[in-house]
Order: structure tokens, then sequence, then C-alpha cells
């Protein structure tokens, strides 16, 4: 019988697991996630029921966080470019909730980078730019993943372990459909799914698989790390003791620009499901697992 290599650990040990399509939402305040300067013209809106909106200083951005308790993961995170904001966005970005957040808030943090630059004349943030597909997918063919090609205009990217997906339409021939698609979970029940809409610039699709790639674990508490997929996880205890025989402290992967986010100090602000913050322990050693 398979035994996942959390079987052995208290369920408010915090441990770094790999891969990152798996790693589960985690937990997180919307001030960690989305990078928006306030101070200089953003705004923030808070519904009653739960909803937060940031828009850009000239109108044209608009970030959301839609929790919902009818939505089959939770909500969505949303992001919407506008030429005018009282008209249909020129292009839309949509992520579950339950969307592994480090994820998340590398695609916000290039947003707000491709923002910027068009504020600064060197981008345009409503048009495609000169990155090409292949950029966005390098990546994932670096980290293993498996590329085919249908003839029917799509082309799908497949993690080594089957259970985490890059779908991109390079025949797009429904302009409601979208160019970019992403999952990770069980075929038949992905634990989250992330939409890119026709003109969404490439570059924001880049940094989403470059998060989705990377090698560096995600920090999560063992009761929030989904069950479905335990059995497909990896401890990699190997590169933390490795960093301590040379002398670094093992907590320091946890302080690299893609780490995961602290527990959540406003549970009114909250992405939903994620339940109250757990005890923070060190992560255990090898010698706990099976």
């Amino acid at each position: 019988m398979s035994l996942s290599p959390l079987d052995d650990l208290d369920d408010h040990d915090v441990v770094e697991v790999l891969p990152r399509h798996l790693a589960g939402p985690g937990i997180h305040d919307l001030v960690d996630v989305w990078p928006f300067p306030f101070d200089q013209g953003w705004t923030l809106h808070h519904s009653g029921d739960g909803r937060a909106i940031v828009i850009s200083p000239g109108m044209q951005l608009l970030a959301g966080h839609v929790p919902s308790e009818d939505h089959v993961r939770g909500g969505e995170w949303l992001i919407a470019a506008h030429k005018d904001p009282f008209r249909p966005a020129t292009w839309t970005a949509t992520l579950d909730a339950s969307t592994p957040v480090e994820l998340v808030r590398d695609l916000y943090a290039e947003v707000l980078a491709l923002c910027e630059a068009d504020r600064r004349g060197e981008r345009n943030l409503l048009r495609p730019d000169d990155i090409r597909p292949q950029d966005v997918y390098l990546p994932l063919l670096t980290a293993g993943w498996q590329h085919t090609v249908n003839t029917d205009g799509v082309q799908y990217f497949r993690s080594p372990d089957g259970y985490g997906v890059l779908q991109h339409a390079y025949v797009h021939k429904n302009v409601a459909a979208p160019v970019w698609s992403a999952w990770g979970g069980p075929p038949d029940h992905p634990l989250w799914k992330a939409t890119f809409s026709s003109a969404v610039p490439a570059s924001l699709v880049a940094a989403f698989a470059s998060s989705l790639a990377s090698p560096v674990p995600l920090a999560r508490a063992v009761w929030n790390i989904p069950a479905d997929t335990r059995l497909h996880l990896t401890l990699p205890a190997d590169l933390t003791d490795a960093a301590a025989r040379q002398g670094a402290p093992a907590q320091s992967r946890a302080s690299a620009p893609s780490s995961p986010t602290l527990p959540s100090a406003h549970a009114g602000v909250s992405a939903p499901g994620t339940g109250p913050a757990p005890t923070v322990r060190p992560a255990l050693s090898a010698g706990r697992r099976r």
C-alpha cells in the first residue's frame, strides 16, 4: 500500500512540498497577494459580501478577489484590462480561489510591472506584447514537462506526474475561448484552474508558467494540503539537509522571492476555505517520514 510522506506528521506541522501545482491554495492576506501601491493612486474597495476590488489610477486595470460558497472551488481571482472602464474588457485572466497563492501573487506582480511600464510609455497594457509563445512554455520544458500537439490547433504541456497541465490554443478559432489555460490536480476533478483570454500580454502567462514550474517548494500546514494529491507530493528534505551541511539555515528557503505567504492576520479578507491559521512549527526532518 502506498503511503503519503505526510502520514506520520501532525496536522499543524508545516512542511515544504513540491510540485507546486498540487500544494493547495495556502493561507494569505490580500495585502500579501496584491502588490499594488495604494499610496500612488491605486484604490481598494470592499463589499459586504467579502468581495474586494482594486482599480488602477487610470481605471484601465481592475483586479478582484471574489469569494463564493456557490463556486465549486471557493471563488475567483480576477484581472481585467479596459480601454474604457464602462465597456467590456480588452482582456481578462481568471484563476480559481483554490489556485496556489504563490502562483497568484507572482502573476499580480507581473501585472503591476506591466502597468508601471505602461505608465512610463514603455509598454502598452491593452496590446499583445512581443513575448513569443515559446518563452511562455520554456520553463515547463526545462522542468521536464511533456509536450503534445493536436491537429485541432491546441497543444498541451503536462507535468511529469501528469497532474499539471498548460493548454495553448495556437490556432485561435473561437474568440470567446481562452488562448491559455492551466490546471492542477486529478484530470477528472482539478483542484484549480486558470484561464487567459485572447489579447492577454504573453508576459503575464510567462510569469505564471515560470512560477508554476519553479523548483522552489511551498510551505504548507499539513491540514491545508489537499487529500487527493498527497501521494504525489514530495518533501524535498534532501535539499534542506544539503543546505544545512553547508552551514546555511534550513529556514532560509522560506525567505526566497517566491516563498509562501504568512498565515492570515485579517480573517475578514482571507481567501475562502483556508480556515484558521496553523501553529507554525519547524519543518520536520526526513526521520519523521516513512
